[in-house]
């Protein structure tokens, strides 16, 4: 069992776990993710207590961090909820949407629909689906989110993920360039698959972007969103702000 399907199989434990909880009533609408606009790249920034690349980011309060995002010019906020190796709760999307009205994105290793039944009750406005996770069922959960409102944000990370995906549908797509299943983190998997995607469909660039260059970079290779972590809770807001005094927030 590598790594991915490690932390896919601790979550789905961990979502039985709970399955007979009821289900808190949403307590507000939900908001567009990344509607289709004009404008430079935007910014999709990620909250998150640890990760098994990383460890441990220095200690900052959830509304602190999620408010910090608001103010710089984020278009949307992503959150952490896996517990293995992230440290994060389905609460953190609650915590997070009394502290934003920015889009939501839940990030976590989704492989049961009554995951996406959480995600919209928490107040999640998107929901990651992984393609390695999902395989042949992946046009089943992107049609289960949808019917929920929830925009799917397909992840992949090779060229016949890419296609399935597309072939399921998915016109949010985003293009990871780290290995879940190893770690390893390759800027260039973005730049080498965004250039095969077809007109229509919205990309987003995970991993590895810790500079403006980098963005750039990414924005250059057909890019309209970036989602970023580690360099925004590494840096003390330091790429948040150089990303806001250089770029028109698009939402």
């Amino acid at each position: 069992m590598n790594l991915l399907e490690h932390l896919t199989e601790s979550e789905r434990l961990a979502y039985l776990s709970r399955q007979e909880r009821p289900l808190p009533a949403r307590r507000s609408p939900v908001r567009p993710f990344l509607p289709q606009s004009g404008g430079r790249i935007r910014l999709i920034a990620e909250y998150k207590r640890s990760s098994p690349s990383h460890g441990a980011f220095p200690r900052q309060e959830l509304p602190d961090v999620v408010r910090r995002y608001t103010a710089g010019g984020a278009a949307a906020v992503s959150i952490l909820v896996a517990q293995e190796g992230f440290a994060g709760h389905l609460e953190d999307l609650q915590a997070a949407r009394v502290s934003t009205d920015l889009p939501l994105l839940y990030k976590g290793f989704v492989s049961e629909t009554g995951q996406l039944d959480e995600a919209y009750a928490f107040g999640a406005d998107a929901v990651l689906l992984i393609a390695a996770v999902l395989g042949a069922k992946l046009a089943t959960f992107i049609a289960r989110a949808l019917r929920l409102g929830l925009a799917p944000l397909v992840e992949v990370h090779r060229k016949q993920e890419l296609v399935e995906a597309l072939a399921a549908g998915a016109t949010l797509v985003g293009i990871n360039n780290r290995n879940l299943a190893t770690l390893a983190c390759d800027p260039g998997v973005f730049l080498g698959l965004a250039r095969t995607v077809p007109a229509g469909v919205t990309l987003v660039a995970e991993s590895g972007y810790k500079t403006l260059a980098d963005i750039d970079a990414a924005e250059a290779a057909g890019a309209g969103a970036v989602l970023v972590g580690e360099a925004l809770l590494e840096q003390g807001g330091a790429l948040l702000e150089a990303f806001a005094a250089t770029r028109a927030h698009v939402g």
